[in-house]
């Protein structure tokens, strides 16, 4: 074996402790890209593929009431229309017991189920419904507790009827109940009686377009389909766009994704400042060594040729160490996050983009990241090398190196002026060490303000929003009725009504685009409503002096699609009237996602004058309700009451203030649930760059720490000196952290409160959470810093003096 060889060996195998801790350093960073880029790619794979086999409709529209059949050629004879199919969903009541309370849910009737043209459902365990029997959908079997070979309650025209369920279903586009969605139900066309359908009726409609499909084009499609319902007097409540080759769901990850992207390339460039430290400092302490291999003939190239192969072969080993548990975690990771939009996630597969990603960030990193510190060794002069003993970068001339020195000397004890003269001591190994652990307080930081941002823009929307509860109806009702009722119900309330009424709008400019994909729909609420205000970003809300002015509030990023400013006038298509209306304000929409209806309002007063009929969609009530539990109360007892006198409720349409606030803390979960594993790896990644730090200053002041032992150092004081070094490590972090979390966290929540909420989140720094991480960051140190600091307090002065 050749000397070169033997010595490889033996920096290896003979300090295995700074091996490990290379090989973690490396592994941890090349595990957090592997598992986030692995994440990605599985679930938009995923997602996409049980998109297309779900045989997606372009158009799916949902009407408020019942279509004649006849109507389905005329819809089919359109030229851009290439496949219709009609389909049947209503709203109901169930209860899972007698004893239980009751509960809304919708219920959906295909004519065959085996014969499904588009957004397939599909038989999970069970049987397809049959009459007199039911199945239920995948996630609501999840989340009700009901299952297969139990019962439930409905309300029908018979009375309270209890079907079987004989089936579990997954329905590839429902809402999530953790964000509000409702319990949904399968039946049989033989059924359809029992619910009050007609024979032959229908009220959804699945419809796909002629190829090449468009986005502008399956736009227009729906508006001619909506203006031919129109005229057999049917309305269309909501029309769904969907991309045929892209999921729905993709919108709610696209920010996610880019946080998550560079949050694991930070923890890759984290891992190479660890691989930079370790390295210069085992350069550092082998600069005799490679003062004798030069000396005997070693060149530049074959000296560095000898660490640069260590490195490779470090990393070799992360890369085996790191690839496994990113692929598992990557597989784990994407399919919960499938489960929310009830995709099957399937078998094991590997992420084979993510996996060449952590393979050639592992061998090329830490190459580049040692490349700087080996060729200073390599290049060092001979003289140089061998004059060095390993105890240099002392305290020097600098100005502060004289400050520090002396503060520390006049107001510290001699135990933490030594500690902090430590600390500088080696000022690139201070910025490295630096580095990673203000990474990770920032990080730490940015996470609880987005957190604590979420509430306070939901705490402002529920300001706004100065209503308790909202009733939603399917069929409008009579505003006398609704009153008295309600009134009857709970007479400490307050009630509003509002009209709800489909809307097309139009303009000089060509077709009218909007941000949203389920179609415009008018509120209609009174003028001096003081109910509700939008957060309004332009122009201005509603005032009592609009009643009978034919004027409009329109969601400003839908304004933006079409060129429109507070003042301009576009002309809108009400029922069968139509009628020019002047744009006074713009607003932004909280929970605007994609696939959501979006509202447009205007004066109750001017509805009423232009199609008359004085009924309601909607009524607000306010009461005093404190607590959750009593909202859930009092709405479960005005929704009975209505139930009572007929009254269909529309299930998407009622719910509760405190509710709504809850459901859209529940979007955010996920991605806070990932960014915290996140943080948690950047400070794992902290604690190793801390320890190895510490360790490496042990081995370099080893002569250092036998000549204090020498004259009297006692274990204890030298235990304590490490242990300081490692605590002013971290209070140093944490100084620094503070406002680069201040400054990180403003810009991550603007970006994913529009993914996810429509809008900028109200920024709110969690101040609390700053002493938070101080306690945090400060056991952090304490533990990275107990072995090193152990091991200085045990070692022999033969040892240290003979290193």
């Amino acid at each position: 074996m050749s000397a070169l060889a033997y010595k490889f060996r033996a920096d290896l195998w003979r300090h295995k402790g700074r091996s490990l801790l290379a090989v973690a350093s490396i592994a941890i960073g090349l595990f957090g890209v592997g598992t986030i880029f692995g994440m990605i790619d599985l679930l938009l794979a995923k997602m996409d593929a049980a998109h297309r086999l779900s045989q997606p409709s372009h158009l799916n529209l949902i009407l408020r009431s019942d279509a004649d059949p006849g109507v389905l050629q005329q819809i089919a004879a359109l030229p851009d229309v290439a496949g219709i199919e009609a389909l049947n969903q209503l709203n109901l009541r169930f209860r899972p017991t007698p004893e239980s309370a009751w509960q809304n849910g919708s219920l959906i009737i295909r004519s065959d189920y085996t014969r499904q043209l588009y957004d397939k459902s599909a038989l999970v365990a069970g049987n397809w419904p049959v009459s007199g029997k039911l199945a239920i959908e995948n996630l609501s079997a999840q989340n009700s507790g009901l299952g297969l070979g139990g019962n439930v309650q409905l309300q029908t025209e018979r009375g309270v009827l209890s079907f079987p369920l004989d089936g579990i279903v997954r329905h590839p586009f429902v809402k999530p109940p953790k964000f509000g969605g409702q319990a949904v139900f399968f039946g049989s066309v033989a059924d359809a009686k029992l619910f009050g359908l007609a024979p032959h009726g229908f009220r959804q409609l699945l419809i796909r377009i002629r190829q090449p499909y468009s986005e502008d084009k399956a736009r227009a499609a729906a508006v001619q389909i909506r203006t031919l319902l129109a005229e057999h007097g049917v309305a269309a409540n909501a029309t769904l766009l969907q991309d045929p080759d892209r999921h729905w769901g993709r919108p709610f990850l696209a920010g996610i994704n880019g946080v998550l992207e560079i949050m694991a390339l930070a923890a890759l460039a984290l891992s190479a400042s660890l691989i930079v430290n370790t390295v210069s400092a085992h350069i550092a302490q082998q600069t005799s060594q490679i003062g004798v291999m030069k000396a005997i003939g070693g060149s530049h190239l074959a000296v560095a040729g000898l660490y640069l192969s260590e490195t490779l072969l470090l990393a070799f080993v992360s890369i085996l160490v790191a690839a496994p548990p990113a692929a598992l975690a990557a597989d784990l990771g994407s399919c919960r996050l499938l489960a929310i939009f009830n995709i099957d996630c399937g078998g094991f597969e590997l992420p084979y983009r993510a996996l060449a990603y952590l393979v050639a960030g592992g061998l090329l990193v830490p190459l580049l990241a040692a490349a700087g510190p080996v060729w200073r060794g390599a290049t060092i002069t001979v003289r140089d090398a061998i004059a060095s003993y390993g105890l240099g970068a002392d305290f020097g001339n600098a100005r502060i190196d004289r400050w520090l020195q002396g503060l520390a000397g006049r107001w510290l004890p001699t135990v933490y002026a030594a500690a902090l003269g430590n600390l500088f001591r080696r000022k690139t190994r201070l910025l490295l060490t630096q580095i990673v652990l203000v990474v990770a307080g920032a990080a730490f930081l940015s996470l609880t303000s987005l957190i604590a941002s979420v509430n306070l823009t939901l705490d402002n929307e529920m300001a706004r929003s100065r209503y308790s509860l909202k009733l939603g109806f399917v069929n409008d009702q009579p505003k006398p009725m609704l009153q008295e009722a309600i009134k009857a119900a709970d007479p400490d309330c307050t009630i509003e009504t509002w009209r709800r009424l489909p809307l097309e709008l139009g303009h000089d400019r060509g077709m009218f685009r909007q941000k949203g994909s389920m179609g415009l729909q008018l509120l209609a609420l009174p003028a001096a409503s003081e109910n509700y205000r939008p957060r309004i970003e332009s122009g201005r809300w509603l005032q009592a002096d609009d009643a009978g002015r034919a004027v409009l509030v329109l969601n400003a990023e839908t304004a933006a699609l079409n060129g429109i400013q507070p003042g301009d006038t576009v002309e809108a298509t009400i029922g069968r009237h139509r009628q020019t209306w002047q744009v006074v304000g713009l607003y932004r929409w909280l929970a605007g996602s994609q696939y959501a209806v979006e509202p447009v309002y205007a004066p109750l007063e001017t509805v009423e004058k232009s199609v008359g009929d004085g009924s309601a969609s909607l009524a607000l009530v306010s009461a005093p309700v404190g607590t959750r539990e009593e909202e859930s109360g009092r709405l479960r007892l005005l929704s009975e009451m209505l139930q009572q006198r007929g009254v269909v409720l529309d299930i998407y349409n009622t719910h509760g203030r405190q509710e709504q606030r809850e459901f859209a803390r529940h979007q955010f979960q996920p991605v806070i649930g990932a960014l915290s594993g996140l943080a948690a790896m950047l400070a794992a990644v902290g604690g190793i760059g801390l320890s190895g730090a510490l360790a490496i200053g042990v081995l370099q002041r080893s002569r250092e720490i036998g000549v204090l032992r020498a004259i009297g150092a006692p274990s204890p004081t030298l235990f304590r000196l490490f242990m300081l070094e490692g605590l002013f490590h971290a209070i140093l972090a944490w100084l620094i952290s503070l406002p680069l979390g201040y400054w990180a966290g403003e810009p991550l929540a603007k970006q994913l409160g529009e993914t996810m909420l429509g809008v900028s989140l109200d920024y709110q720094f969690a101040a609390a959470a700053a002493w938070s991480w101080l306690g945090l960051i400060l056991l952090l140190a304490a533990v990275a810093s107990y072995f090193p600091a152990r091991k200085a307090a045990t070692m022999a002065i033969h040892d240290c003096l003979s290193h």
